[in-house]
């Protein structure tokens, strides 16, 4: 009897220099991946995929540049899932917040977010690098 292999899943990584350029860099490329994948801009899912991209690369920019000139995204196609994980090499590990920053500059980054996983049937983690000087934020999405 023959006996199948196991799905792969597929992975694409990109380095982006911590730097507010490299938000519309990572959706771009992002986008591209995303149609390369049979994910085109109709797929109902493409939208929830950039959103959480713009926002996760957006808080590295914004909160871990100056400990982390570096960050990784990284896109996981699985047979059913795919997940996206942004790395950085700030030691702090965020938490959603119940009400934004009081002087309007933000705060609702997180919310949105693990909302739209939610939304879309998936969840969001955050993980500590072993050393504890990192994290990932990690969001799975159901390709289903």
């Amino acid at each position: 009897m023959a006996v199948a292999d196991p799905p792969q899943t597929v992975r694409y990584s990109l380095s982006l220099a911590t730097v507010p350029a490299s938000v519309p860099e990572a959706r771009r490329s992002v986008r591209a991946e995303l149609a390369a994948r049979g994910l085109d801009a109709d797929h109902p899912l493409t939208d929830a995929v950039l959103l959480v991209v713009s926002e996760l690369v957006t808080n590295t920019v914004r909160h871990a540049a100056r400990r982390s000139p570096r960050t990784t995204l990284q896109l996981d196609f699985g047979p059913d899932e795919l997940t996206v994980r942004v790395h950085d090499r700030h030691p702090h590990c965020p938490r959603r917040r119940e009400v934004p920053y009081p002087d309007g500059s933000g705060g609702w980054g997180l919310n949105l977010v693990h909302e739209t996983a939610l939304l879309a049937g998936g969840g969001t983690a955050t993980l500590a690098d072993p050393d504890g000087g990192g994290k990932t934020m990690v969001v799975r999405l159901p390709l289903g």
